[in-house]
């Protein structure tokens, strides 16, 4: 390395800290896509990148909002886990017994749904 120049050792500086931040930019972006991560700068060619906090530090005050499909999941979880108590318990809520909703579950609706759809294109 000592036929090498301050200058050459410099641009080489420059150029891996650039690869660098590209490579932070691109995997805030694969972050913001696959996370559904907001507050996502948009940058114009021929500016800096602006990156926030390091990969993997985030804070408390930016936070991700609760997705609809994570309320939906917990909604879920919660109405399984009741049928089931009911199941053991043998317990009905609002005349609804747990055998009603295991039939509700198993029936075949498909003439049903055949029936209605020919009234609808009628």
């Amino acid at each position: 390395m000592d036929n090498v120049s301050t200058e050459q050792k410099l641009r080489l500086v420059q150029q891996v800290r650039s690869r660098y931040h590209e490579n932070q930019y691109d995997l805030s972006n694969r972050e913001r896509i696959l996370y559904g991560k907001r507050n996502m700068e948009q940058e114009a060619f021929g500016q800096t990148y602006s990156y926030g906090t390091p990969y993997g530090e985030g804070d408390g005050a930016d936070a991700e909002p609760l997705s609809f499909f994570k309320l939906r999941m917990w909604i879920a979880l919660f109405l399984l886990t009741a049928v089931i108590v009911m199941d053991r318990n043998g317990t009905e809520v609002a005349g609804i017994s747990s055998e009603k909703i295991f039939q509700m579950i198993s029936a075949d609706y498909e003439e049903v749904i055949e029936t209605w759809v020919e009234t609808i294109s009628q």
